[in-house]
């Protein structure tokens, strides 16, 4: 391992960080992330603890290799000491996010399954050159810790950059974590210093400010500078060992730290070249000295700065030489994992053998997809065809590229994917059926990077290839073009398609083809209100549910909530919703379609006036994530959110984070962008900017087939004209205003089929536009107040009810003003709507109405200063529920959950949960 994980110079001091590392090895439950400099100490705490632990312990450790993290090396390890990787079991070979998520519980099950009588500790050395699903395993295992059995310890260089950006955010989630601890070893005080001198000198009469001085308080360079106090600089104490080496010791040193920080013995004798007993007695030397210590079968050297101290003094030709001799080693050893493969094309690189490297790269990339580490595999893809363009030609270059290009799009980086296809396809790869085939999964990775223009190209160009004899390809290509005719609200033409697709795909296509085809189908026609379409959408959601790519029980969820909406069934649509956020992963937005799920769940859930929950969901998708392509359109339904509670500063920087999709050309982008930034404008008091905003994208959304969009759109500007008019003006470029968004209505009305939510925008919209003009009767107002709360939209109708009471003030009926001021107060109290707060307190003291304050709920209801989320944590605490039963009750993650049960504990002044439950139950008593 990379620590010295020695015990020969004594631990002082840090008795409260030793504490925290004991812990962990006495029980289950602890998450302790040790960190500090390189040599302050972390190994030689954890192997202090571990001596005395009462837990099993396993352990493994990220490891380096030519500056590269070698992929999955701890996990690795891990499994490898419990006689390998947990075995796949039938029906999951298929690569998706689903699967990837899967894969990681599995692990973990096979770790430390739930419920498990065996306390263990799980130490995982190194963390700053770990790899991406390692984060993700980590996080995941300690998640879920105590329901486990499980303690885990891990430790970390701050003063080594990490190479990968999920370390970070990893961190910062273990962190975060109830009875977690971050616990940081600083460099030794003088004090300390001196106890640490006298017991490695066997005296006390020392000069400790100089040791202290040369130190600067490192306890490893301090235990070196003991063995060789000559040594005036910092590389003189790391190699003072070596230099006491032969030259047969210190050539195999000098190999062994290109193999890494440790390495097995078979290989290091393998790659060496020295009779084996010349070996061995190297070998003898090199521990004798102190250089490598023995761990097992294999040998690692005594700490990771005399390792690195070793290959900085090796010259380049010395380099590439013995990376081709631990090339050659490890290559015919005969081992068939992905730490093996990666190391051996990494070392293939290093000795510049771009050939070899190019092999082994595709090797690993291989291993590492099929045990659904993503972003690992994507990054040895990319490795093979750098160091080998040819790999992409020839009769399979195609295939490669799309299994590539596959795995990018899996590890979250769809503009890569399709880059790789592109590229590809304008060499002029494949024709016929194969060139259309990859045509369509071109067009799928630029529209989930949000490139739709050129998605759509991409489909058209597929479909032109088609023969006229149907098959399997046909259904697929036919299936994309009616997706990408339905995202511009082209329902018509979606609707035609997706019958062809339907057709093709139950004669000759997948299941998921056609479970794709039939949720466009049904889709498209709900929205253009025909009520029975629902019955086709709900056949494709139905399908999507045995097909093992989730992206398309996705997509049908995202689609069922809508369509639920713009029928009609507002119930239906929040059940929708709540029901498709389960099926999102754990670890973000892996696929285009999470994030379009999750955006129309949320959309849902806004306008039902849930606003926690939609502030819970978006706070676990992006918060400390960095989100691209369809991710952005999250950004837009916080700025929504942000905007009907009140904070426009914040609303700001949330349109801003989706800034790039402002050149997105789908119809429901166009409009989302343009109202969020309307109404901020005109919080922000900009009259002419919201009106200049509207007029763009009314001229842009021309000629759809979606009225919606535009009817929300009309509303907001006409509400801003009525809001910036002048009562007894008339002002020539205001009238011009109103006629140019009073055409545009008229040309909006609702028909028969059109649901509640389009009809109650209108009659807003109309109700504005008199505002506008100059007055409008309450009675007016009063209907949009009813279509508002048939359609469930509580912030609309507390809009509404606010004008109501405005147009009763200004008959002098002050009951009924009074009456619908208190009804506005008390919705957007409840909601969190703070702008119809202020507007309603504003019309209270203007007119001196003798109204009560919205009513709130008693103070016994939530006692303790809970929070109303945190009571419903400790109502369901009460019930004995775990972590993950709370979380897919109140429809929030896990962690979020533990969170809110760390504050509960803390506001009930409680060392557990069952303390907690107690509680929870005396509270039901008096509720």
């Amino acid at each position: 391992m990379s620590g010295a994980a020695t015990t020969a110079v004594p631990y002082v001091g840090r008795a409260e960080q030793r504490a925290a590392v004991a812990a962990a090895f006495r029980e289950p439950g602890h998450v302790v992330v040790l960190c500090g400099e390189a040599g302050v100490g972390k190994s030689a705490l954890v192997a202090t603890e571990r001596a005395t632990a009462l837990t099993d312990v396993v352990d493994g450790a990220c490891l380096p290799l030519a500056g590269q993290p070698l992929p999955l090396a701890a996990l690795e390890q891990i499994f490898d000491a419990r006689g390998g990787w947990p075995e796949v079991p039938d029906g999951s070979e298929q690569q998706s996010a689903e699967q990837r998520l899967k894969a990681v519980r599995r692990w973990a099950d096979a770790l430390a399954p739930v419920g498990s009588s065996t306390a263990m500790t799980l130490v995982v050395e190194d963390l700053h050159w770990a790899d991406e699903t390692t984060c993700d395993f980590l996080v995941y295992l300690a998640s879920t810790a105590t329901r486990r059995g499980v303690s885990l310890v891990v430790t970390l260089r701050n003063d080594e950059t990490p190479r990968v950006g999920r370390v970070q955010q990893a961190v910062a989630e273990l962190t975060r974590l109830p009875g977690a601890v971050s616990v940081e070893l600083e460099r030794l005080s003088l004090a300390d210093t001196g106890e640490l001198v006298a017991a490695l000198t066997g005296g006390a009469d020392v000069d400790v400010a100089a040791w202290h001085a040369q130190s600067q308080g490192n306890p490893f360079l301090l235990g070196e500078l003991v063995k060789d106090p000559g040594a005036r600089r910092v590389k003189d104490v790391l190699l003072s060992r070596v230099r006491e080496l032969g030259p047969d010791a210190a050539d195999l040193v000098g190999l062994a730290a290109v193999f890494g920080l440790w390495v097995a013995d078979s290989d290091l004798l393998s790659a060496s070249e020295l009779p084996l007993r010349r070996y061995a007695a190297a070998v003898r030397e090199a521990v004798d000295v102190g250089v490598l210590v023995v761990e097992g079968s294999d040998y690692a050297f005594r700490h990771s700065l005399m390792c690195e101290a070793v290959l900085n003094r090796l010259l380049p030709v010395e380099r590439r030489l013995l990376h081709e001799r631990a090339a050659a080693a490890l290559a015919g050893s005969g081992a068939d994992d992905v730490v093996t493969a990666a190391a051996v094309s990494l070392h293939w690189s290093a000795a510049g053998r771009s050939a070899e490297a190019a092999e082994w790269s595709l090797r690993a990339a291989r291993k590492a997809r099929s045990l659904n580490a993503f972003a690992e595999a994507w990054s040895y893809y990319g490795r093979a065809l750098e160091a080998a363009p040819s790999l992409a030609g020839g009769d399979g270059g195609l295939d490669l590229l799309l299994e590539a290009a596959g795995t990018a799009r899996l590890a979250g980086d769809p503009t890569a994917a399709a880059g790789l296809l592109e590229t590809a396809l304008a060499g002029g790869a494949a024709d016929g059926p194969a060139r259309a085939a990859a045509l369509e999964r071109l067009g799928c990775f630029l529209w989930e990077a949000g490139l739709t223009a050129r998605s759509r190209a991409a489909y058209a160009d597929a479909a032109a290839l088609l023969g006229p004899d149907v098959s399997a390809v046909h259904a697929q290509v036919w299936g994309a073009l009616a997706r990408g005719a339905f995202i511009m609200a082209e329902f018509d033409e979606a609707i035609r398609m997706a019958d062809r697709a339907a057709a093709a795909a139950r004669e000759h296509g997948t299941a998921a083809v056609l479970a794709d085809a039939l949720t466009t189908r049904g889709a498209a026609g709900a929205f253009l209100g025909d009520v029975a379409a629902l019955d086709v959408l709900r056949e494709g959601v139905r399908l999507a549910r045995d097909v093992e790519d989730r992206a398309v029980l996705c997509r049908g969820y995202a689609n069922l909530m809508i369509a639920f909406e713009y029928t009609g069934f507002p119930a239906e649509s929040l059940a929708a919703a709540r029901e498709g956020l389960s099926l999102l992963p754990e670890y973000g937005l892996e696929l285009a379609v999470g994030a379009a799920l999750a955006c129309n769940a949320v959309n849902m859930l806004r306008r039902r006036g849930d606003y926690a929950r939609c502030e819970t969901v978006l706070a676990d998708l992006l918060d400390g994530r960095v989100t691209q392509g369809q991710g952005l359109h999250l950004h837009l339904e916080r700025a929504e959110l942000q905007l009907a509670t009140g904070r426009p500063d914040l609303a700001r920087a949330s349109l801003e984070a989706a800034a790039d999709l402002r050149d997105v050309d789908e119809p429901a982008v166009v409009a989302a962008i343009a109202t969020a930034t309307a109404e901020l404008r005109a919080q922000e008091g900009d009259r002419e900017g919201c009106y200049r905003t509207v007029d763009e994208a009314l001229r842009r959304l021309a000629g759809t087939q979606d009225t919606r969009f535009r009817t929300e759109l009309v509303s907001i500007g006409l509400r801003n004209e009525a809001d910036r008019a002048v009562p007894g003006r008339r002002d020539g470029a205001a009238q011009a205003r109103l006629e140019r968004l009073a055409v545009e209505l008229d040309g909006l009305d609702p028909t028969a089929d059109d649901d509640v939510s389009h009809a109650a925008e209108h009659r807003t919209a109309r109700n504005e536009l008199a505002r506008a003009r100059g007055g409008v009767p309450a009675e007016d107002w009063a209907e949009a107040v009813a279509l508002w709360r048939t359609a469930d939209r509580p912030r609309e109708e507390a809009y509404c009810l606010l004008r109501e009471a405005e147009s009763h003030v200004e008959h002098r009926r002050r009951e009924r003003a009074a009456a619908a001021a208190t009804a506005a107060r008390t919705i957007a109290d409840r909601l969190g709507a703070a702008p119809i707060v202020a507007e309603v307190d504003a019309l209270l003291s203007r007119t001196r109405l003798s109204v009560a304050p919205a009513p709130r709920a008693p103070a016994e209801d939530r006692p303790y200063g809970l929070t109303e989320r945190e009571f419903e944590v400790l109502v369901e605490l009460g019930t004995g529920a775990t972590n993950r039963q709370i979380a897919r009750k109140l429809f929030i993650s896990e962690r979020t959950v533990g969170v809110h049960v760390s504050r509960v504990l803390h506001k009930l002044q409680v060392a557990n949960r069952a303390q907690a439950a107690a509680v929870a139950v005396k509270v039901a008593r008096h509720v």
